[in-house]
This record gives structure tokens, sequence and C-alpha cells, in this order.
């Protein structure tokens, strides 16, 4: 009997023994399969995203406009800050994803209690996520706060004359913008003379001209002065026109009645001057005379008017030409 309970209580233990070697065994096989998973997060990925633990992180940079807080931007004109500024933006996939699609934060420079003059200040960012981190680019700018002056101007066209072809010369400029505001401080509004559309005329040009451009704030000396100008661009049309002159063209010679590569033919000029209107004569290459070399046999001197064009003057009005037969094999 008790070598019956003896057995049993083997039997007992054995199984007890193996029941907990099993659990200690997925224990480990669990804490394997997670050291993994946190290997590769850390290690894998694509690009700048990778994992932590089960999580995926990302790290993203891009541009966000700069807001100028604490000031009133009616009253004093602020130069030197940035539009935009950098910022990369590091945590998890999902929220750094939100943040660069949304901008749902802002990204500012604290003027308040600021007084006129030069200032280097660091930039601050507001409504991010505690869960990211991010690092600006720049982290401070050097900025000049000046009382605000506005003042207007006309606009002034200025272009080469000489880039336009001979025989041609410019009618009067228009411009999509007459008049503009210039803004900035006081010292700068006053230096500045002229506002200015300079625009890039082609060398030899001879049509029409149309340009968009940026307008340009200018001193006595023709330097640019740094002020904002509203509006900025302007549309310029410079209407070329076309006036009287003249060129020499060559005198071609064709063949009537027969094949005149079977003939001579010597004239006493080669170059006829045309005169007129400059689109006119622009169009005339050269000037083509026919020569009728029925019947002729032997050498002849002709008498030839040159044929008439509409608007366009010929000089000389008639050529004289001898005409050879050439020697037949």
């Amino acid at each position: 009997m008790d070598s019956k309970l003896s057995k049993l209580g083997y039997l007992i233990v054995s199984l007890i023994l193996a029941i907990l070697l099993a659990g200690y065994a997925n224990s480990q096989q669990d804490s394997s399969v997670t050291r993994n998973a946190q290997s590769q997060g850390t290690n894998g990925g694509t690009g700048h995203e990778k994992t932590l633990g089960l999580i995926a992180t990302k790290k993203s940079t891009f541009s966000v406009p700069l807001q100028l807080n604490g000031i009133d931007t009616e009253d004093y004109y602020i130069s030197g800050a940035p539009q935009n500024v950098k910022i990369t933006v590091s945590g998890s996939s999902a929220l750094v994803t939100s943040a660069q699609n949304t901008k749902n934060f802002q990204v500012y420079a604290d003027l308040k209690n600021l007084t006129e003059g030069e200032h280097t200040i660091n930039l601050k960012v507001s409504g991010m996520s505690n869960d990211l981190t991010y690092k600006l680019q720049p982290e401070k700018v050097t900025m000049s706060i000046a009382k605000r002056a506005v003042t207007n101007y006309s606009v002034q066209t200025k272009f080469d004359n000489q880039a336009i072809a001979n025989g041609y010369h410019a009618g009067k400029p228009t411009s999509s913008v007459n008049a503009v505001e210039v803004m900035g401080s006081a010292e700068s509004v006053q230096s500045v003379q002229s506002v200015v559309a300079n625009v890039n005329v082609p060398r030899d040009t001879k049509s029409n001209i149309r340009q968009d451009v940026t307008l340009q704030a200018l001193d006595a000396n023709g330097k640019p002065v740094n002020v904002s100008i509203s509006p900025q661009m302007t549309t310029i049309k410079i209407p070329i026109i076309g006036g009287e002159g003249s060129r020499q063209v060559p005198l071609k010679f064709n063949g009537k009645n027969g094949n005149l590569k079977e003939f001579n033919v010597d004239a006493d000029v080669n170059e006829v001057t045309i005169s007129g209107e400059t689109d006119d004569i622009e169009k005339v290459k050269d000037v083509q005379l026919d020569i009728d070399l029925k019947d002729i046999e032997q050498t002849k001197t002709l008498n030839l008017n040159l044929p008439e064009k509409k608007h366009v003057k010929m000089e000389p009005d008639n050529v004289t030409v001898v005409v050879t037969p050439k020697e037949q094999n």
C-alpha cells in the first residue's frame, strides 16, 4: 500500500515539474519575441521612420510661417524677419504626420515690450504636442523695429532704347499698375526717390513687348531701398513701331521661254535699294526679274524695268542686262 502511494506521489511531483518547465519555456520565448521586435524597431524602417517597441516613430522637416507677436505691425515696420522657418519634428509617426499636415501649432517671435532698433530674438513654439520633440532652423533671428511710414509713388518705366532694331522706335509704355504704396521705416521711406519697372528689352527688337516686372524703390543715386512695395508686380506693354528706312536686297533673274542655265547674264547692278515703311521693306528679301529668252541666238542687250511693289520704292527703277547664249558642244 505504501509502495503504491509512493509511486503516485512521484507521478504528481513529475507532473507539477513538467508544467513549471513548460511555463518557463513559454515566458522565455515571449521575452525573445519582444526583444526582437524592439531590436528591429531601433535598426529597421525606411527614411526617417522607425519602430520603438511596437510604436512607429518618425522625423520630418518642413517649413512653417513665422508669426510676429506682441507688436502692432500697423504702427511698426519689422525688417530682417524671414517669412518662414524650418522645423524638424520627431516622435510618433501619426503625431508627426498630423503636425506636418495640419500645422496646428505656431512658431513665433515675441516682440512684446521691445523698443525701436535691432534685436536678436529666440524663436518659440506654442501648441505643439508634448509627445513630440522639435528643433528650429534658425533658432534665433536678428530683426530691426522702426516706426512705420507709408507714402505713395507713381510707377516709372525704364528700358534700353538702343536695344530696339534700326528703323523702329518705341511707343508710349503702359503699366497695369500706375501708383503703389511704399512702406518701411521712416528713414527708408524718406530716402526713396522713385519706384521703377525695369524692362528687359532683347537686342534688335522689332515686335511689341509685354513683360511682368518686379517693382523697385530707388534712392537719389539709383540704388535699391529696403522697403515694401504694394503691389509688388506690374505688367508693362511697350509698342514697337516701324518708321521709314532703306536697305539693299539682291537682284535675281528668272528665265522665261527658255532655260536660263543655257545663257550668260551680266547686269549693270546686282543689288537694288528699296525704301519705305520699315514693316514693308522687311518683307522684301530680294527682287525677281524675268528675262524673255525667246529668239535670243546671239548676244543681246535688254533694258528691263523693275517690278512694282506696293508701298516700296526701288532704285534704280530699270536695269541693263546683257544676255549671251552659251556655246553648245
